[in-house]
């Protein structure tokens, strides 16, 4: 007779922490200086969760072993809601396995590639909300101060749809310190001819080769803002070549880095008038929230992403668009409603048109009204990180 046990069967332990032991359960993909593993924490009185952990991929360098220990000094010393939380630095024979809080929900390019699919556009109040959130994020570790009360000048430096995570509960998170620059003592240099992070969503200084601030990673996060708002990136194609080469194994080619070489180029060449053609889409009041974002100097944006986020959630207070958990959790189950429609082989409008479903039954002679059903729930299983 088969055990009526709710408890998962063991599997290959991962590491191990005093009473609790890290089992392998599946991998979630690459990341920078590494791979992420979905594991199963287990105490001696039982099964107590999940984590994620992130280790070097074999075989491996002592560079990218230094970098991983990199990130977790930086990671380990950021404590930000919005941000994923990083618990412990472990690992067997000396080599560096991260331990992250599991958050299950969709990464934003996921949901950016499901609107174009489905021909609907997120929201404004998505946008303005989840770029504010991502923006306090940012405003926290830029300010981070030492034990000494010394700046430690954090800059993320890879701030794309890729690394930002909408939770299954509405929460925003901004993951994957990796490629950040801090003033940590003994930090591996990252001085070279290849720019760190993403080259799609670089701001000009970074691809100048010029000292960072946080004021960098508001120009990538504002691009980000702008894919929200249009659906188009500021450079045209960038992020085609942005999800290329965050494939597993890619392989450096001729034709790679002839596209990395002209990208470069666009952004050294960016221009106020570039700005001005690229946000045309952007709804008119906050066109200007996106040109100080988005301006090629950096003297010309926010003065910081705290700046920013207020500015964007004062707009929303404006214009009396209320955002938070609930309206995100509202507006992924629209998302996934009509994709779901889409890809069975409904017509994008007629899936968007039929939508909302009435929270109860209209009589047979009174006209159908739509209004959002609020005890819907998402369902599938959701793209992990």
């Amino acid at each position: 007779m088969p055990s009526l046990s709710s408890e998962p069967p063991l599997s290959e332990v991962l590491l191990r922490s005093g009473p609790t032991s890290y089992e392998f359960v599946r991998k979630l993909g690459p990341a920078r200086n590494g791979e992420l593993i979905l594991a199963r924490r287990r105490y001696d009185e039982g099964f107590g969760g999940f984590s994620v952990i992130k280790r070097p991929v074999s075989p491996v360098s002592e560079e990218a072993r230094r970098r991983l220990l990199d990130e977790a000094r930086v990671s380990s010393r950021l404590h930000h809601p919005n941000l994923l939380t990083t618990l412990q630095l472990k690992g067997p024979d000396g080599m560096p396995h991260l331990v992250l809080e599991h958050v299950p929900g969709y990464r934003l390019e996921a949901l950016l590639e499901a609107s174009e699919r489905a021909r609907q556009p997120l929201s404004e109040g998505l946008a303005c909300h989840v770029v504010a959130e991502i923006a306090d994020a940012l405003h926290h570790a830029h300010t981070l101060l030492d034990e000494h009360g010394r700046q430690l000048g954090i800059v993320h430096r890879d701030v794309t749809p890729h690394n930002i995570l909408l939770s299954e509960h509405g929460e925003v998170k901004l993951l994957d310190f990796g490629a950040a620059w801090s003033r940590l003592e003994g930090r591996v240099s990252s001085e070279g001819p290849a720019v760190q992070g993403s080259l799609a969503y670089a701001a000009p200084e970074h691809v100048h080769r010029l000292a960072l601030d946080g004021r960098a990673d508001q120009f990538s996060l504002g691009i980000v803002l702008l894919q929200l708002l249009t659906g188009r990136h500021l450079f045209e194609g960038a992020d085609r070549f942005d999800a290329l080469q965050r494939r597993p194994r890619r392989v450096e080619n001729a034709t790679t880095r002839l596209c990395a070489r002209e990208l470069a180029a666009r952004i050294r060449g960016y221009t106020v008038a570039d700005l001005e053609a690229a946000t045309r889409a952007v709804p008119e009041v906050l066109r200007p929230i996106v040109h100080r974002a988005l301006a090629p100097e950096r003297t010309s944006r926010f003065p910081s992403c705290a700046h920013l986020s207020r500015a964007l959630r004062d707009h929303l207070r404006d214009t009396e668009q209320a955002w938070g958990r609930h309206e995100v959790l509202t507006e992924l189950v629209t998302l996934r409603y009509v994709t779901l429609r889409v890809e069975s082989g409904e017509a994008p409008d007629d899936a968007v048109h039929d939508r909302l479903l009435p929270e109860q039954p209209a009589p047979r002679s009174a006209p159908r009204s739509h209004t959002v059903h609020r005890g819907a729930r998402l369902r599938g299983t959701p793209r992990r990180r």
